[in-house]
């Protein structure tokens, strides 16, 4: 769920974001989900990165999952990181002062990486293919640059498995039919990532899945749910996918913020992993 005002870009253009602040706090909340924590463990088993060799990651957002995994690099080793928001990529730089290998964060085109053939062991992704237009043209560049025997992994969300239990089956199916479905966004991208590897030219290796659960919130201490936009903002976008009607905004998030006062709120999303290796 993208955030602020109504007709807002989202993640795919934080820049120009009226809120850009929240957008970056909320890139901070979701990397302390435990589902986020459990998959990010899971990749650095998986890709099992060595001294001196080099790491991509590609929409690296405010750059911890990187710098985190760049302690197994080495002196010798490089991360780079590539992000389309050089707001997030300032901060990336800033966190990263005290690395100790090389560091380059820069601004880049997920569909078109300015960067050579085979140039990566490893290349990384996460929470990044639901937002560009094209996640197939985005997997294949991760592949080109790669270099045979190396690792990509992939980490996205599946919306389609996103599951809000207010106490009302029929708010619960109109949020589903609003964020499970491929609009201006490839929001199930989370369950294809096998296939893109494959049609990408890489051969998966392993998968994985975690379900982030929201069991409980207070709407009166916290005005949005942790890693999340405010609820008008869902709220305008089931309106504009014709889930909700233009005047039930502010029932909508009544019906959500009473039920979970009264200890009846529960949410789940679920994400997925894979690392493919090309041969």
């Amino acid at each position: 769920m993208t955030a602020d005002d109504e007709r807002s870009p989202g993640f795919e253009s934080v820049d120009d974001h009226p809120e850009v602040t929240m957008l970056l706090r909320a890139m901070d909340e979701t990397a302390q989900w435990e589902a986020t924590k459990q998959l990010r463990a899971w990749e650095r088993e998986q890709l099992s990165l060595r001294t001196g060799q080099r790491l991509l990651d590609v929409g690296c957002g405010l750059g911890d999952a990187a710098l985190a995994l760049s302690a197994d690099l080495g002196h010798d080793g490089e991360v780079v990181g590539i992000d389309g928001s050089e707001r997030m990529l300032a901060e990336a730089r800033l966190r990263g002062a005290d690395a100790t290998c090389r560091l380059r964060f820069t601004v880049g085109d997920a569909g078109a990486l300015e960067e050579p053939d085979a140039s990566f062991d490893a290349v990384r992704s996460e929470r990044m293919l639901q937002w560009v237009p094209d996640p197939a043209r985005a997997v294949a560049e991760m592949a080109r640059v790669v270099r045979r025997g190396g690792r990509v992994c992939l980490t996205d969300s599946d919306w389609s498995t996103l599951d809000l239990d207010v106490g009302d089956s029929d708010l619960a199916r109109r949020v589903r039919e609003t964020f499970g479905v491929d609009r201006e966004r490839q929001t199930t991208v989370g369950g294809r990532l096998n296939s893109l590897a494959e049609s990408a030219g890489l051969a998966p290796l392993a998968e994985t899945s975690a379900t982030q659960v929201w069991s409980s919130w207070d709407p009166d201490e916290s005005p949005r749910l942790h890693g999340w936009a405010p609820l008008a903002v869902s709220a305008r976008a089931m309106v504009d996918a014709g889930q909700l009607a233009p005047g039930g905004i502010d029932g909508f998030v009544e019906t959500v913020e009473s039920a979970a006062r009264q200890g009846r709120f529960t949410m789940r999303l679920t994400m997925h992993s894979v690392v493919a290796r090309l041969p």
